[in-house]
C-alpha cells in the first residue's frame, strides 16, 4: 500500500515516517481496493495533529486525532480509522440484499417534542454530477450527498464538512456547498458558502451536461434543528435546506406524509 505522508509546515523524520506507515498499513485488509492513502501531520499550539484520508471501495473516509505527540496522536488516528472502516463494512454487509445503500435511519425527539426520522445519507464521494443523476434515480427534488476529492491538499483541513447539496427550487436546481478552503473555518456563515444555479444543457439520463453558475448571493439559513422545524411547521414546505448550527453540517428537513424526515451526513 503507498502511503503519501505530509507535514504541514513540519519537517518529518525518517523514524516518524517509518512508524506511520507501519500503523497505517494494518487498516489495508480492511479493503479489496485501496486506491489511495494521505497522512497529514500538523501542530497547533501544544497539540501534534494527525489526519488521515483513505479512498477505497468506492468510499472516501476521514479522521482527525490530536495527542501530545505525535506517535500517540498517529496510534489514535488509526484506532479511530480501523473503527469507522469496520462499521461501514459491517452495515454494507448486513444491508447485502435489502436493495437500500449504505444509509441508515433512526427515530428521534427534538427538544419541542416533535418525533422525526433522522436518516444518514451514504458517505459514498460523489462529484457533482453523478449526485445529480443519482437524485434523478431516487425521485427525489433534493440530494445531500459527500463530495469527494481526487487529490488532497495538505495546506487543507477537511474536518469531514465536504457535504453538499443539490435541490430544486421552482422549476431549476441549485448546488449549494462550502469550498474545502473554508470548511475548517469556525465561524462558518453565509458567506462561506457557494450556491450555483444549474443549467441544464443536455438532460442525458446516463451522462447529462450541466453548467454551473455561481450566484451572487446564497438563499441558505442557518438554523438549530429545533428552528428548521419551526420553519417548516410555520411555511408549509415540502422539504428545506439549511445549515445546522448546532453540528455546523449541512441538512435537509423535509415532509414525508404527516411525518418529517432530517437527512444528516454520515460518519
Amino acid at each position: 500500500m503507498k502511503i503519501k505522508i505530509t507535514g504541514r509546515k513540519i519537517e518529518v523524520s525518517d523514524k516518524l515516517r517509518d512508524y506511520a506507515e507501519k500503523r497505517i498499513s494494518k487498516l489495508e485488509k480492511y479493503f479489496q481496493q485501496l486506491i489511495d492513502t494521505h497522512l497529514i501531520l500538523s501542530v497547533e499550539k501544544i497539540d501534534h495533529t494527525a489526519e488521515l484520508v483513505m479512498n477505497g471501495d468506492a468510499v472516501q473516509f476521514h479522521a482527525r486525532e490530536k495527542a501530545a505527540d505525535f506517535y500517540s496522536a498517529i496510534d489514535l488516528l488509526v484506532d479511530k480509522m480501523e473503527t469507522q472502516v469496520t462499521r461501514y463494512k459491517d452495515k454494507i454487509q448486513s444491508r447485502k440484499g435489502l436493495g437500500t445503500d449504505s444509509s441508515f435511519s433512526f427515530d428521534i425527539k427534538s427538544d419541542l417534542g416533535k418525533e422525526a426520522l433522522l436518516n444518514q445519507v451514504s458517505n459514498k464521494p460523489f462529484d457533482s454530477i453523478e449526485a445529480f443523476l443519482q437524485m434523478k434515480v431516487d425521485r427525489k427534488e433534493f440530494i445531500l450527498f459527500k463530495k469527494g476529492v481526487s487529490q488532497v491538499d495538505s495546506n487543507v483541513d477537511y474536518a469531514n464538512k465536504n457535504y453538499a447539496v443539490i435541490y430544486k427550487t421552482g422549476d431549476s436546481f441549485r448546488l449549494l456547498e462550502i469550498p474545502f478552503e473554508k470548511i475548517s473555518s469556525d465561524e462558518l456563515g453565509c458567506e462561506s458558502f457557494v450556491e450555483y444555479d444549474l443549467n441544464i444543457l443536455n438532460d442525458s439520463a446516463a451522462s447529462p451536461e450541466i453548467e454551473f453558475k455561481k450566484r451572487d448571493s446564497c438563499a441558505i439559513e442557518r438554523l438549530t434543528l429545533d428552528e428548521a422545524i419551526e420553519v417548516i411547521d410555520k411555511n408549509g414546505d415540502k422539504f428545506i435546506p439549511f445549515f445546522n448550527s448546532e453540528s455546523r453540517y449541512f441538512n435537509v428537513i423535509s415532509r414525508k406524509g404527516k411525518d418529517l424526515e432530517i437527512f444528516v451526513p454520515a460518519f
